[in-house]
């Protein structure tokens, strides 16, 4: 933390020649966290489980100093006598910072879900959270110049954790975003309706790039990002663990993703969840199983 606090009032200093080191400094002191995890823990500790608790651990460690960094930032920006490089110079922090924010939140996820006995369960209708998912990324759609449709029908409830299924959708709704072209009259189509008597579809759309058969064999592994090198309008953003996150979260309710894309036509992801009783008590038929699927036929 005082190695942040010192980068930052270096900032302050010498904005032009430090603002890199001192996000550098920010990253390798998460980058050491997940090194430490993966190489110091003992052989009875060497389990994925054990490595998400330790990353935890350095993200809640982490979570403080950003955040006054950021306070402090934001603060800077108000001084009206700010020169331009100066100011630009926090713009760029402020920005990182949030990156960084969006990482460390997704470790914390990834650790509740190596425990989903804490989570609580209860009948969740999905529209309204499909709509607060849609709002928070409003402004981005604006900013691409891509549609959102939204198809829904009632009976949409699931046996779930609301919590976070709002954030599977909230990843699933700026990944199809973020990988659809800028201002090339792209859409992002949201559907939400029962299926079966047992389940209940969420699916997210795009109109998008697509993923490469490579790419998608690896696609739910943590930090994995699908080469975009091709398409300048498309901004590697993010923490590289939103898919990661919404695969585990499908486990922890018992479901099941599909996902089936095709070069330069876009992707489909489909999350198939429990329903959830009128009565506010899980449905009979879940048998406990989670499934994972990649469809591979569109290349």
């Amino acid at each position: 933390m005082l190695v942040c606090v010192a980068a930052f009032g270096l900032a302050l200093i010498d904005p032009a020649r430090s603002s890199i080191v001192f996000l550098g400094v920010i990253l390798m002191a998460l980058l050491c966290g997940m090194l430490l995890a993966k190489f110091t823990l003992g052989p009875a500790r060497d389990t994925a489980r054990y490595q998400k608790l330790f990353i935890s651990n350095i993200a809640h460690e982490l979570r403080t100093p950003l955040s006054t960094i950021k306070t402090s930032s934001e603060v800077a920006l108000l001084d009206e006598k700010l020169s331009s490089p100066l100011r630009h110079t926090f713009r760029e922090i402020i920005e990182e910072l949030n990156r960084l924010s969006e990482i460390i939140n997704n470790l914390l996820s990834l650790n509740t879900l190596t425990r989903p006995e804490r989570m609580q369960f209860s009948s969740v209708d999905l529209a309204p959270l499909s709509e607060s998912a849609i709002r928070r990324h409003t402004p981005l759609a604006r900013e691409r110049g891509i549609k959102i449709i939204t198809r829904k029908e009632p009976g949409a409830l699931v046996w779930g954790n609301s919590t976070a299924l709002e954030q599977m959708m909230v990843n699933l709704v700026k990944n199809a975003l973020s990988y659809t072209p800028k201002d090339a009259g792209g859409v992002v189509t949201i559907t939400i309706r029962p299926d079966s008597d047992d389940k209940v579809l969420f699916a997210v759309a795009d109109t998008g790039i697509g993923i490469s058969q490579e790419d998608l064999f690896h696609i739910f592994e943590p930090f994995y990002r699908a080469d975009t090198s091709r398409n300048r309008t498309i901004k590697k953003s993010g923490s590289g663990l939103g898919l990661t996150i919404v695969n585990e979260m499908v486990r922890a309710h018992h479901g099941r993703i599909r996902i089936e894309s095709q070069k330069r036509k876009g992707t489909m992801v489909s999350v198939y969840l429990p329903r959830g009783g009128a009565d506010g008590k899980k449905t009979a038929g879940e048998d406990g199983r989670s499934e994972t699927s990649i469809d591979f036929s569109n290349g």
